[in-house]
């Protein structure tokens, strides 16, 4: 595979808005570039990638090699939807999809910026456009990781493939490493009752008929299932936080809960059905919403904790172990992790837009001011320390070993692949496009 095509695909991998919006609607070009099983290739799905590597500056001509990759991509999916070994539910499709969408909501201001940037008028018609993308994601992932299952790189691997790849290798923009301090809201009792009260009569309601399941759509604000009535199958004991545990797994069938709560707020669970230590149920799940009031209210003590931090009578650590509601991180300093690559350096340019905002101008050390933001559905109060700044610099061995690692294994994950690919081939329905008839693909898709 050509190493500059493999780098693409591996810098696209974790999806941006740019890189999404682009996969979900995209721009309308005649044609369609192959055919593969019963996946498609759109000549805008090549187009896509071609105009992704310009942006990554990466001088790549030949469009060729990128019908290639998506080829191979499509070739995951296609089998991956055979395999009687992999399933995909609804569950994880929408949990999936709604941890996209958050992840946009964070990055890109808000519901209404991001519908504006994807050109959707309402989050359900974007939901609906976009799950399709999601969902052979999920598959492409699966099927990719039962082939290169085990897949590393040694020291010596990552310094070879860095000396003979460095030219090609992108500049590493600037990034950051944070702490930070994170409170939920005090919520007073009585917002608290309001929110049991209600619960209490959706549950009375059930009980005299009401469907469990069109109550969890209009109510329950989970994302993993309220638009899927709640449902969750297959639970087991561990899966859930350990308070749902110890209210689903001591119901009988058919039995609703009393409200309770956890630290996403109050539930009610049906028990549909158990099969020994295994649960299929249902539940509503209705968050606390601090007034403004108890917002501000935590905000000015967290502002208060800031102070006593800036002048020296607090260490930023101790009030993190001391006051910070992210279990996470508050006994480790503060220190934020990326989800993604598992490392505490963040890309500056790829902050969510709060978090930007807040440490834009910042140098290393400094306290940002005390600021709201959103936290699964919740609205939490953040304080953020900037512990170092990476400049924008051309990638080295001795900075950036894990970046430089990842390519590695990603290259030479591709090599295993292009083997499993050309296994595939004879068995495989491929139609290559008129317009892609001369290429000299590093792959013969076209076995005629």
């Amino acid at each position: 595979m050509n190493f500059r095509v493999c780098l693409v695909l591996f810098l696209t991998a974790s999806v941006t808005m740019n890189t999404f919006a682009q996969t979900a609607k995209p721009k309308k070009l005649d044609g369609i570039a192959a055919v593969i099983g019963d996946q498609i290739v759109l000549e805008s799905d090549v187009e896509r990638d071609f105009i992704l590597s310009t942006q990554q500056g990466l001088q790549v001509n030949d469009k060729c090699e990128f019908l290639n990759d998506i080829l191979m991509e499509k070739m995951l999916i296609d089998r991956a939807k055979q395999d009687t070994l992999i399933s995909v539910t609804q569950d994880e499709i929408t949990r999936a999809l709604n941890g996209q969408i958050e992840d946009f909501k964070q990055r890109g201001g808000g519901e209404e910026q991001v519908l504006k940037f994807f050109g959707f008028r309402t989050m359900a018609e974007m939901k609906n456009e976009i799950k399709y993308v999601v969902e052979d994601n999920i598959f492409s992932r699966r099927k990719r990781e039962s082939i290169v299952s085990g897949l590393d790189a040694t020291p010596e691997e990552v310094r070879v493939f860095f000396d003979k790849n460095k030219a090609e290798l992108p500049d590493v923009k600037e990034e950051i490493t944070l702490s930070h301090i994170m409170m939920y809201p005090e919520v007073s009792q009585e917002n608290e009752d309001k929110i049991i009260n209600e619960l209490k009569n959706i549950k009375k309601e059930i009980e005299e008929g009401a469907s469990f399941a069109t109550k969890a759509i209009l109510y329950s604000e989970d994302p993993g299932s309220a638009n899927n009535g709640g449902l969750y199958l297959k639970v087991t004991r561990g899966k859930m936080v350990k308070e749902f545990d110890a209210v689903a797994f001591n119901l009988e069938e058919g039995e609703i809960s009393d409200p309770f709560k956890t630290e996403f707020g109050y539930h009610i669970i049906k028990l549909d059905k158990r099969r020994g230590q295994e649960l299929d149920l249902r539940h509503i799940l209705m968050s606390l919403k601090p007034t403004e009031e108890e917002l501000k209210m935590t905000i000015d003590k967290l502002d208060s904790i800031r102070v006593l931090i800036n002048e020296g009578t607090m260490t930023f650590k101790d009030a993190a172990a001391r006051f910070s509601d992210d279990k996470f991180t508050k006994y480790n300093d503060g220190n934020l992790m990326s989800p993604q690559s598992g490392e505490d350096r963040f890309e500056k340019i790829n902050l969510a837009i709060n978090e930007f905002s807040a440490v834009a101008g910042l140098s290393e050390g400094d306290l940002t001011s005390v600021f709201a933001d959103e936290y699964q559905n919740k609205k939490v109060v953040r304080l953020m320390r900037v512990n170092r700044i990476f400049p924008e610099h051309k990638i080295n061995y001795e900075d950036d070993y894990y970046r430089i690692k990842q390519f590695a294994v990603r290259y030479k994950e591709q090599d295993v692949l292009v083997e499993w690919v050309k296994k595939q081939i004879p068995n495989s329905f491929i139609k290559i496009g008129d317009d892609y008839k001369s290429c000299k693909f590093p792959i013969k898709w076209d076995q005629n």
